[in-house]
């Protein structure tokens, strides 16, 4: 695809076995990771979130993600609990926490967070630090994407940590760059306009509620040349579907 370079834009070193964390992560269906200095992410999140708010001693923030089936496969393979409201977010706080502690046990501080929380009354945004720590570009969808997993990755928490880690650069070139745009033309709401434009929220958001066939399943989505093969069960996706009216993407 013109402007896209997969060898200088390789992924293959975001993941939590190339970071050298532990390798549980990749097991439990988080394939995908990056990583921000400390101070990078702290420009990123409201104060509440800030390190100096939860560890002033952090050093590198990781930044956890799933990338296609991965993680709707784990889940569906964990143990569940009565009290588990959502199982993708129960299954997310269990994952991360083990990690935390592995880290704390090898002595250098860590704290989880999640997407799924507030602080200080804030929600931080984690599309923009997926894409501070190249996990993907933005994309007419209003979701980063992906190299290999297209728009078929979600970013589910951060770990917090005094340990040293390498940053990991914001990708430079996208797959949207020069593409027909299959997406807009699928998309029922005609939501997904062209740049500068953007994404329109409104439009969807007023799409999903009028139509049944997007509540739960989006065409648009499904019609990106990125990845394809990774998309989502429809479970899964109807999972994501549903949240999204809840939290921020």
């Amino acid at each position: 695809m013109p402007g896209w370079n997969p060898v200088s834009d390789s992924p293959d070193r975001r993941t939590p076995s190339a970071l050298g964390l532990a390798p549980p992560l990749q097991a439990a269906g988080f394939n995908v990771a990056g990583v921000l200095s400390a101070e990078r992410y702290a420009g990123l999140v409201p104060p509440a979130w800030a390190p100096q708010a939860i560890l002033p001693a952090a050093r590198s923030v990781v930044v956890l993600a799933s990338g296609g089936r991965a993680l709707g496969r784990a889940v569906a393979a964990a143990p569940t609990s009565a009290r588990d409201r959502d199982p993708f977010d129960a299954h997310t706080r269990r994952v991360a926490e083990a990690a935390a502690a592995t880290l704390r046990e090898a002595g250098w501080p860590t704290e989880p967070l999640f997407y799924f929380e507030r602080r200080g009354g804030a929600f931080a945004d984690f599309v923009a630090l997926g894409r501070a720590c190249g996990l993907g570009t933005p994309s007419r969808l209003g979701l980063l994407l992906h190299p290999s997993y297209g728009p078929w990755l979600s970013i589910r928490a951060l770990l917090l940590t005094a340990r040293p880690l390498t940053p990991t650069p914001e990708l430079e070139h996208s797959p949207c760059d020069g593409c027909p745009a299959p997406c807009a033309l699928a998309c029922h709401g005609a939501a997904l306009l062209p740049p500068p434009s953007g994404f329109d929220r409104e439009a969807c958001t007023a799409t999903r509620r009028r139509l049944e066939a997007c509540a739960l399943r989006c065409d648009a989505r499904r019609a990106c040349v990125v990845g394809p093969e990774h998309a989502y069960d429809p479970e899964t996706e109807a999972h994501h579907m549903s949240v999204s009216t809840l939290l921020p993407s």
